[in-house]
């Protein structure tokens, strides 16, 4: 068989419900077919009939070739990668994205989550990164004692904190670890891991985020009556003096009394979250991280991802197609409603065959479009290249978010709003019934994370926390070549 009719055949050996191989016009199957009576053979053969030892040595006859080649590429198959293990039964099974912000999500759900063998650890290398190189060079921190403040906001059952505290004993950093979380359910087991795992290192805030004030430190008895800690970027006492004329950048300046010594509000040095969905932006991480923006270090503050952007490519996708075209009798809104997959049966429309290193451009603007460029690790022998393009991007911590007017009483949003328009090249026909959706995220420096088919192998390969995302189109087209 040619390369591609190989690879064909490995794809179908793959899918959920593998199907029957029939080979047709290769002659009798010795054993099935034909079947004589031993005793009527062995009684017409004579001596002269049977070979000797040496001409039944020498002889190597294979009685199923076909067979034999269709069961030698079975057992070539590689071993299914972590995210195909974890995936079966779910291939081209349209779900409904997850909504954390409005609905508190159940415990087995965050039980899946933390199985990614890839995610926290990553997220451990970024911790440990950021606070090495907070004490290389030596950074004022927000904490009148010295200490890195590190918030984990929307943290979960803790999987964030657990690794934030491993990374700050490898980075021989001492910090003051917060952990922020809404879901009451989850905020209980937080509490129990503080007493049980923890030790009582971590003060536990059940808060929406966005209404969050920031953590709460106890100030220097020598500066308590000069102003607010929010004031100072490290622990000398001139930098804890506010000055005549300053604001507070927005942070509440309330302060009370605590056993004789002042307590103020301060800023977060890092903040580390896990709120993207499978197109970066969909579950309004921008939103929520927003929200504590006026929180983080405005001088040092890291943002723990940094930035991520959201990719996607035309597919063509019939069995999903029929899929969405069935819920519509239900649903009238089945056809402009996003779905989260795990892509299968599909087709890129758009592809290349250009070698390259497989490293895609991470853009600092909101609209930035540049296509991703095709991995080493990524077959090309088998299988085309999908041809991925970035829609827009978003870097936290947000310095430039325009200040709320005082004419309107809501907040505006116009600053995450996002829009792009792109041309995909097609060598082949096909139809394209809708687009596949993923994303990339640098967490800190070079510590990234991926969805993106051309650049997932490089990044991050074996991660399962996301599923592609699928958003179809309401009726089809057919694509032609040029």
């Amino acid at each position: 068989m040619s390369k591609s009719h190989q690879g064909f055949i490995a794809k179908m050996m793959r899918l959920r419900t593998a199907p029957w191989i029939i080979l047709c016009g290769v002659g009798p199957i010795p054993g099935l077919e034909n079947i004589e009576d031993p005793d009527t053979n062995q009684a017409s053969l004579s001596g002269s009939d049977y070979p000797s030892l040496s001409q039944a040595g020498k002889k190597h006859y294979d009685p199923t070739p076909h067979l034999s080649y269709i069961r030698n590429l079975q057992q070539r198959q590689p071993p299914r990668t972590a995210i195909e293990r974890f995936g079966v039964g779910y291939q081209d099974y349209l779900q409904a994205p997850l909504q954390p912000l409005t609905v508190n999500l159940e415990s087995i759900t965050y039980e899946v989550f933390e199985k990614d063998p890839i995610k926290y650890e990553w997220y451990e290398k970024a911790i440990c990164k950021a606070l090495r190189d907070w004490a290389d060079q030596k950074k004022a921190t927000s904490h009148p004692d010295g200490k890195v403040i590190l918030a984990v906001v929307g943290a979960g059952r803790g999987p964030l904190v657990t690794r934030a505290l491993k990374a700050s004993a490898d980075a021989g950093v001492e910090i003051d670890l917060w952990a922020v979380e809404k879901n009451q359910n989850a905020f209980v087991l937080l509490q129990r891991h503080n007493d049980t795992i923890w030790g009582g290192k971590v003060t536990l805030v059940q808060s929406d985020m966005r209404s969050w004030k920031g953590p709460l430190v106890r100030q220097q008895p020598t500066t308590a009556a000069t102003g607010p800690v929010g004031e100072s970027l490290g622990i000398a006492s001139s930098l804890l003096e506010s000055k005549k004329g300053q604001h507070d950048l927005g942070r509440p300046s309330e302060i009370s009394e605590h056993q004789g010594s002042a307590m103020c509000h301060t800023h977060v040095d890092i903040i580390v979250s896990e709120l993207l969905g499978s197109f970066a932006d969909n579950e309004l991480s921008p939103e929520c991280l927003d929200g504590v923006n006026d929180v983080i270090n405005p001088v040092h503050g890291i943002s723990i991802p940094a930035s991520y952007s959201a990719h996607f490519t035309p597919v063509s996708a019939p069995k999903l197609h029929a899929d969405v075209v069935h819920q519509t009798v239900s649903n009238p809104a089945a056809p402009e409603t996003p779905y989260v997959v795990m892509l299968h049966a599909i087709d890129f429309l758009s592809t290349t065959d250009t070698p390259a290193s497989g490293e895609s451009s991470n853009p600092n603007n909101g609209n930035g479009n540049r296509a991703s460029t095709p991995s080493s690790s990524f077959s090309t022998t088998e299988f085309p290249t999908p041809f991925v393009q970035t829609a827009w991007s978003f870097s936290h911590p947000n310095r430039h978010i325009p200040p709320q007017s005082p004419m309107q009483s809501t907040i505006s949003n116009a600053h995450n709003v996002r829009q792009t328009r792109l041309a995909f090249p097609s060598q082949n026909r096909g139809v394209c019934h809708g687009l596949a959706g993923y994303f990339e995220t640098v967490l800190y420096g070079d510590v990234e994370l991926s969805t993106n088919p051309v650049t997932m192998d490089a990044k991050s390969a074996s991660m399962i926390s996301w599923f592609p995302i699928y958003f179809p189109l309401k009726v089809s087209f057919r694509k032609y070549p040029p």
